[in-house]
């Protein structure tokens, strides 16, 4: 990867990180080949859009591959009871 890219991946990463659409910190981006590759994961299907329309803002003139997953949290069953 040549400093280009690495200046570019650190880019994105502080914008995917103060981005208040997103505020992720463990996005995994890499670029090569005109395209910018993200992987991790988020908590709901919205911050997962948000991280590709931040990442496409902030580099319109690469291919943006958005590989991110949404965790998908079971509800419990009862709640948890606290007592003395």
């Amino acid at each position: 990867m040549n400093q280009e890219y690495q200046y570019l991946v650190g880019k994105l990463q502080e914008a995917l990180a103060c981005d208040a659409r997103v505020g992720a910190l463990d996005i995994k981006i890499t670029i090569a080949h005109g395209r910018v590759h993200l992987t991790g994961q988020v908590p709901t299907e919205e911050r997962r859009a948000n991280v590709g329309l931040v990442a496409h803002e902030l580099m319109p003139q690469l291919d943006v591959r958005n590989d991110i997953t949404v965790l998908e949290l079971s509800e419990s069953g009862k709640p948890e009871a606290v007592g003395d």
